[in-house]
């Protein structure tokens, strides 16, 4: 099947939406569905703007949470993007932390949404422009369900919007979370490089010396997140036993019961990704779960001149070996585990095709031991706790599938804030001009001012001091604007709701 018609038409901007594959189209009230069915090639959406007026006609995009522009800059950025010709990409449920496209104009606009896919099946949006007075955003899909609506309103109407979507339909939304802490610090013990700085005579109980001084500088109900300590950062993966040189799992038990003296919380690093190539080598059961590609061969990764295989998430043996990690940090005493599944390449699998089931399945198991879960990354389909804002740096492939960073416009999450509802988010401190939705809780990443991973050395409990007494004075600080916002709430009398914050519109052109 293939179709196309104008879905949104003013004098500052027409959209039209082009359908090829095999398509099924109901409608309910102002909401088109088109459910996408299954074949062996993936289905086409392709969403095309023609720009009338440059300066009000705007997009938003899954570009991890989320990226805003205008319309009439994409063409420019995209040709300075050597060999871009044809597009960049984000690819769900990885790169794209959902399958939500807005766009519109001054006075409305149009939403082009996906449910959740529980499965993960892998989806390509590819954003093109020929000329600065055209877009392309073209979605590559499976097996989905997309949501098409017309808006009256601005950016933040649309998010109106999209909320009532998510209310009227059965929309699988992720539970939400209880808040889990304000701050967050990290210290990896064991370098990279087997190198490591903790004074012999203390071991683990260097946690203790550093809860201390969170006490000290924040007060109780912190987060202290501890990597690097069993072989070391990026070393001998799944192998997370706490480390003998540290004083092993009988230490470290009395190191997290310290820190909890202290009214702090400990988390700790497990990679859901890789595994070392020797230690796979060395193991029949880890031999049986490693992921392979088309031509059946492993996919290989290299850190810190080391080779790692990418395993099988789909694999219950996988699964199984990184659920027992996880108890075992669980019994000596862990309030919170950090599951991270970034790697160096983008698709491993064809578009269409199951992918993060497998991770989901890993995350929910770990999460229903009783632990509080952090994920590196967003995605609607991954539940947590909390999640860790996407890095800022802009980093893309060679064909342009992007890793991290904003390339068409300016970082704005509420996007994927407002499809997840109720998350909490891990941000750096110094990152502080980040947009949210209200009521969106922030937990401060206490990040190392030199940058970097944050290893133990010489230097860490005075440099930390420093970084903690900082966090306290921005603390006080936002209060105050709090309060400040909250006597100029009380002298604006409310206002009723505008008619273009309607839920009822008009039929499609």
């Amino acid at each position: 099947m293939s179709s196309e018609s104008i879905i949104y038409h003013t004098d500052d901007l027409v959209c039209s939406l082009h359908i090829d594959g095999a398509v099924e189209t109901t409608k309910s009230g102002p909401l088109y569905i088109f459910r996408i069915l299954s074949s062996s090639q993936a289905s086409i959406l392709k969403l095309d703007a023609e720009i009338r007026n440059p300066d009000t006609s705007w997009f938003w995009w899954p570009n991890h949470e989320g990226e805003r522009g205008l319309l009439s800059k994409v063409h420019e950025r995209l040709e300075t993007l050597e060999g871009m010709t044809r597009g960049i990409s984000v690819l769900y449920p990885i790169s794209g932390s959902c399958r939500t496209i807005i766009i519109g104009d001054a006075t409305g606009g149009i939403i082009l949404s996906a449910m959740p896919d529980e499965k993960g099946r892998i989806s390509k949006i590819t954003v093109k422009s020929k000329t600065s007075e055209h877009v392309e955003f073209v979605v590559k899909t499976g097996r989905s369900c997309w949501i098409l609506t017309q808006y009256q309103g601005g950016a933040e109407e649309a998010l109106t919007w999209m909320n009532r979507i998510i209310e009227k339909v059965k929309w699988p939304v992720l539970e939400k979370a209880a808040p889990t802490g304000e701050f967050l610090l990290q210290v990896g013990l064991i370098g990279p490089d087997y190198d490591c700085l903790v004074p012999v005579e203390k071991g683990f109980l260097i946690l203790e010396d550093i809860a201390k001084i969170m006490k000290k500088e924040l007060g109780k109900g912190h987060w202290l997140h501890v990597f690097g300590y069993a072989h070391g950062h990026d070393l001998l993966y799944p192998d997370f036993k706490p480390s003998e040189f540290l004083g092993g799992s009988a230490r470290l038990k009395e190191a997290i019961r310290a820190v909890h003296r202290k009214g702090q919380k400990v988390s700790f690093y497990l990679n859901l990704r890789i595994a070392d190539e020797s230690v796979v080598e060395n193991d029949f059961e880890l031999k049986k779960s490693v992921f392979l590609d088309a031509l059946g061969k492993p996919v290989v990764e290299k850190a810190h001149e080391r080779s790692f295989i990418v395993m099988n998430p789909e694999s219950r043996i996988w699964q199984n070996r990184l659920v027992k990690e996880a108890e075992r940090l669980i019994d000596l005493g862990a309030d919170g585990l950090e599951l991270n599944f970034s790697g160096q390449q983008t698709l491993l699998v064809p578009l269409g095709e199951q992918w993060g089931a497998g991770i989901r399945e890993i995350i929910t198991r770990i999460r229903n031991l009783g632990v509080k879960v952090w994920y590196r990354g967003c995605s609607d389909i991954y539940p947590a706790d909390w999640a860790e804002m996407s890095r800022e740096e802009q980093v893309m492939d060679i064909d342009g599938n992007i890793f991290s960073g904003s390339f068409i416009g300016e970082f704005d999450p509420r996007l994927f804030m407002t499809l997840v509802p109720g998350l909490s988010y891990l941000m750096p401190l110094s990152r502080d001009d980040v947009p949210v939705t209200e009521g969106t809780v922030i937990m401060k990443d206490l990040e190392d001012i030199m940058g970097g991973l944050f290893i133990y050395d010489e230097e860490y409990l005075e440099r930390i001091e420093m970084i903690l007494r900082r966090a306290a004075v921005e603390r006080a600080e936002r209060a105050e604007l709090q309060e400040v916002i909250e006597v100029e709430k009380e002298e604006v009398p409310e206002q009723k709701d505008s008619e273009t914050s309607s839920f009822v519109i008009d039929e499609f052109p």
